[in-house]
């Protein structure tokens, strides 16, 4: 090869450097030297003919400040230091008089402190004492809240300033409490005053704030006294109030809302006597609007900019003495100090603004540039880091042992949707019933960093909800609560959480669409979808698993649940009367006794409508053929009997005179069994789900009755209860349990809360629904 053709990548270009040089270092250097040197001329005579106007300036704004200060300070006062007296003073007083205590340092406040308006004096227990002003701001008001024949109300009288009692009435105050008032709530595990928001009262035309202090009194009871402050005076001040010639004051809280100021009542209007709304307009405020953008960049201290034209001078400072974070801003015309300084700089600002505009373009202009620059570089560093975050959960998926084994949690799963997607919450659901129920797989809060499960939903409850799954589309909603494809899934499951997105994204079976990964508050999940699908495909395999087992199974076999009766040990032929299945007389049962732990199952069908003879043989063919069912899963369980009672089943386990622990579980598998048997029959049949299952576990006495064949028979709560059960099942084809049930089966089987429920010489219990085993 000749040396020509060689090339040194390490060598750089002469050229290139050189037209670096004169193409930008060059013209950017020189134009550098130019702005620098004008503006330093410019600074110059500006400075030398303004620093004495911005010395003057600030010191009367600062005298003005120190008097507003000292203004705000003797108005807030009475309720500050009011509070620390009073409370004191209601503290020490003896338990009798500590009402009279109140009354009498109120209303003589009142009487003396015109921005008083009112005194609040609550305890833990509930009690409640007001004193305020009349309607007519002269006389008092008293009020107690009491309970007067069964009702909350508020006893109110009415008393002149000289305490002269003119009437008294009494007003429902059902729903009240004041420990859920903010002015006694925010004083909770703390010991100074403290400040409620401002609020209006538009009746009255006041601006009020509230100051509150919580102490324990000699009888051991805690009390906090608060203190009603109008801020109505402090705005006719600020109102009068002249800075320089032209100029005024504002004050204003931290979060930028007026809290005293010039035509304070025409902003709370203008807000619609909302606090939150009375916030600087730069329409009508436009250079306090200014000031405060100044003070929220820079902080504190004075200021000066122009606008429309002219020049402002701004100073904003802390009211320390006043409510925590009350800022007080004064602004007034430069020219109201001295218009001398704005004529001599006039020129030399012109010259030097010229300038300054073409280098700020061209600064601008490179600024972007870089920008621009170091904002890629940005998203490919995240991008970088979301892939390496990508990688790392497919990963720990990959590793995971018994990922496609339906049995196993998919915990795995769900940690990792919510871990890459950002997610507040990410669940996997599971149709059932021919999709007439959702059961939840797993759900998984990122925040507190815990799983549950076991949610079940049915299509009379969400119908909108199940057609937007069963599309196959992705659904992404920024507000869930405002769709109506997702309004009831926010209300029943979001609302407790309090997200508001929703991703739903179908997960395919071999069938068609077997159920749904939801993703709640899911910033990332628009841009990771095929990371999503990915683990969605995942779920799907796992839930094609699990509906295999259930439509060919239903479980465990019988010779593999748990306390089931071995086929082999030898059994009696079952005898069919008025029994589906008769309690075999075996060692160990008992033809009467009481039985410690049994287990009853109560199903009950809707009483069928039929119209001639064929509707009516096709019907008793169909309940053969769940009886005979109902046979074979109460024999495979080893359940103890069935007894028939018109449109009930009796089912019943556990009948022996020693306790039988196993005997809850076999019947709580049978009933899982019978359902998802009564539900193929019933679908087959084109029939809605027209049965009911109720499940009770205790103690229980029988016995036979009646000449030969006799019939065995069950009493007792146990059996009340679970027929109340059955019976109380609002959805078809569901198993409402009660909660001895769900405390002895919660660690084998998922359930979902029903509410609670009222049994006769019982009281108040708990339900639950009995969704599927884990």
């Amino acid at each position: 090869m000749s040396s020509d053709e060689i090339v040194d990548p390490t060598v750089q270009n002469d050229a290139s450097v050189r037209r670096v040089l004169l193409h930008l270092v060059l013209p950017f250097g020189s134009l550098l030297l130019v702005v620098g040197a004008i503006v330093a001329i410019g600074l110059h005579s500006y400075r030398s003919t303004r620093a004495g106007v911005v010395s003057l300036t600030h010191e009367l704004l600062g005298a003005v400040q120190q008097n507003i200060s000292q203004e705000v300070s003797d108005y807030i006062m009475p309720a500050v230091a009011g509070n620390v007296i009073a409370s004191g003073m209601i503290a020490h007083a003896p338990p009798q008089v500590a009402d009279r205590v109140f009354n009498s340092y109120g209303a003589a406040m009142l009487q003396s402190v015109p921005q008083l308006q009112s005194f609040y004096l609550g305890d833990e227990d509930g009690h409640f004492r007001l004193i305020t002003r009349g309607p007519d701001g002269k006389n008092e008001e008293r009020t107690t809240f009491e309970v007067r024949d069964g009702k909350q109300v508020y006893h109110r009288e009415f008393y002149t300033n000289d305490g002269v009692k003119t009437g008294e009435e009494y007003t429902d105050a059902t729903g009240y409490d004041p420990r859920k008032r903010p002015w006694y709530s925010n004083t909770e595990g703390k010991t100074d005053v403290q400040w409620t928001q401002p609020y209006l009262f538009p009746s009255a035309r006041q601006f009020v704030m509230t100051s509150s202090l919580r102490f324990k009194a000699a009888n051991g009871h805690t009390y906090v006294f608060a203190t009603n402050i109008s801020l109505n005076e402090l705005s006719t001040f600020l109102d009068h109030l002249k800075v320089g010639k032209t100029g005024n004051a504002i004050i204003l809280d931290s979060k930028g809302r007026v809290m005293a100021g010039r035509n304070i009542m025409q902003q709370a209007e203008a807000a619609g006597w909302d606090p939150n709304k009375m916030v600087l307009d730069p329409k009508t405020h436009p250079v306090f609007a200014r000031g405060y953008d100044h003070y929220r960049v820079r902080g504190f201290g004075p200021r000066s900019f122009e606008l429309n034209g002219k020049r402002y001078v701004t100073i904003a400072s802390p009211l320390k003495s006043s409510a925590e974070g009350w800022i007080l801003l004064l602004s007034a015309p430069e020219n109201d100090f001295a218009s001398f300084a704005r004529q001599s700089s006039q020129q030399s600002l012109q010259f030097a603004g010229i300038i300054i505009v073409f280098s700020l373009a061209l600064a601008g202009f490179l600024v972007r540039q870089v920008r621009r620059s170091e904002r890629m570089a940005r998203k490919l560093a995240q991008q970088g880091v979301q892939i390496t975050h990508e990688s790392a959960a497919v990963q720990q998926v990959a590793v995971t042992p018994r990922l496609f084994d339906p049995t196993a949690e998919p915990l795995v799963l769900t940690e990792q949707l919510a871990h890459v997607t950002d997610a507040r919450r990410a669940s996997i659901w599971r149709l059932l019933h021919d999709g007439q129920a959702l059961i939840c797989e797993d759900s998984y809060n990122q925040k507190q960093d815990a799983h549950s499960g076991g949610f079940e939903m049915s299509r009379a409850e969400l119908g909108a909800f199940f057609e937007a799954i069963e599309s196959g589309d992705v659904l992404s909603v920024e507000n869930a609560a405002a769709d109506n494809r997702t309004t009831q899934f926010e209300r029943l499951v979001m609302r407790e959480l309090g997200t508001r997105m929703l991703a739903i994204y179908p997960i395919h079976g071999p069938k068609g669409i077997i159920g749904a990964v939801v993703l709640e508050d899911a910033h990332m999940a628009p841009h990771l979808v095929y990371f999503v699908d990915l683990m969605a495909s995942i779920a799907g395999v796992r839930l094609a698993e699990t509906t295999e087992d259930t439509t060919t199974g239903h479980g465990l076999p019988a010779d593999e649940v748990p306390g089931a009766v071995n086929s082999a040990k030898p059994q009696p032929p079952p005898q069919y009367d008025n029994m589906l299945m008769r309690a075999p007389q075996v060692a160990g049962v008992t033809t009467s006794g009481i039985y410690p732990s049994v287990a009853v199952l109560v199903i009950t069908f809707s009483d069928p409508v039929v119209d001639g003879d064929a509707e009516t043989q096709a019907l008793l063919t169909l309940i053969n053929q769940l009886a005979t069912d109902v046979q074979r899963i109460s024999k495979e369980r080893g359940l103890f009997g069935v007894e028939v009672a018109g449109h009930r089943m009796i089912c019943m386990a556990g009948c022996t005179t020693e306790e039988d622990p196993t005997a809850i579980i076999r019947i709580a598998d049978a009933a899982l069994t019978m359902r998802e048997t009564f539900m193929a029959a019933l679908a087959a049949a084109n029939l809605e789900p027209v049965f009911a299952m109720g499940l009770d576990y205790g103690a229980a006495f029988g016995g036979a009755v009646g000449e030969e064949p006799k019939v065995f028979n069950l009493w007792g709560q146990t059996v009340s209860l679970a027929e109340l059960m059955a019976q109380g099942a609002t959805d078809g084809g569901t198993i409402q349990v009660t909660d001895r049930v769900y405390q002895a089966l919660r660690d084998r089987y998922l359930f979902r809360s029903r509410g609670s429920f009222f049994a006769p010489h019982l009281g108040l219990g708990r339900a639950y629904v009995l969704a599927a085993r884990r």
